[in-house]
């Protein structure tokens, strides 16, 4: 009889163990698609293509990249799903770095969150790999931490050689943080409900006015050159903390 039990209970442990297995794989995954549209005067930015901002100097651009990390999707302020090992360098110019999918364990979001910058911990961990690869042309060798933001281009307001202007804005210690958090809606306060064998896109702009006038005016003519951390790296990340906002969701 006992060796019957014995039998009887390594049996149902293994059933257990099979039941469990099995409900793991089937665990649903949920994905969504992130486009990010860098827009100039609601037009989309184009190297070489002369602008003119808000504060109505022209310019061109020949580079834009910025740092998003940290990404969570969440309902109301809770956070309810979020990408691991989540950080992308989206460049402005090249849109093979402009989209990308998240693969989540909850279904349901009406706000998406990220940080713009690097985290502080992974400014002070040695080379990394990745978008974070110093390779990329965002890491201040000579400072020790990431560059959170950059634009570069040509303004005849500028005060540099060439009429360039430069801004390379940075910072992670204590009274010099250039990471900036965003949480943005969907629109018209709706809420997404993911299906499994469906990828919706999230489209969100990245409004490059405001760069130089939201929070702060920070015209080219006074300022076109910054590549410092603190100081005028504060007012360009408050600035550029406001320049994303979701335009669309494609439910396909």
């Amino acid at each position: 009889m006992r060796i019957l039990l014995n039998c009887l209970a390594i049996g149902l442990v293994a059933i257990l163990a099979g039941c469990s297995k099995e409900e793991s794989v089937e665990d649903p995954s949920y994905h969504v698609k992130l486009s990010f549209k860098p827009r100039v005067n609601g037009l989309p930015l184009q190297s070489g293509t002369e602008y003119l901002n808000i504060l109505g100097e022209d310019f061109t651009v020949s580079a834009f990249k910025i740092y998003l990390t940290n990404i969570s999707l969440n309902i109301n302020g809770t956070q309810q799903a979020y990408e691991k090992e989540s950080y992308h360098l989206v460049d402005g110019l090249d849109a093979t770095t402009q989209s990308f999918t998240l693969s989540l364990d909850k279904r349901q979001f009406n706000q998406l969150s990220f940080l713009v910058g690097v985290d502080s911990a992974r400014n002070v961990s040695g080379a990394q790999t990745g978008a974070l690869d110093p390779s990329k042309g965002m890491f201040w060798t000579w400072n020790t931490g990431y560059i959170m933001a950059k634009l570069e281009g040509t303004s005849s307001f500028s005060t540099q050689v060439n009429n360039s202007f430069v801004y390379h804005i940075g910072g992670f210690k204590e009274n010099e943080k250039s990471q900036r958090p965003v949480l943005l809606g969907l629109p018209d306060g709706q809420q997404l409900l993911l299906e499994k064998n469906k990828i919706p896109e999230i489209i969100i702009e990245i409004n490059l006015d405001n760069w130089f006038s939201s929070v702060h005016n920070l015209p080219i003519t006074t300022n076109s050159l910054w590549m410092t951390p603190g100081g005028l790296s504060l007012q360009y990340a408050d600035n550029y903390a406001t320049m994303f906002m979701i335009t669309d969701v494609i439910d396909q």
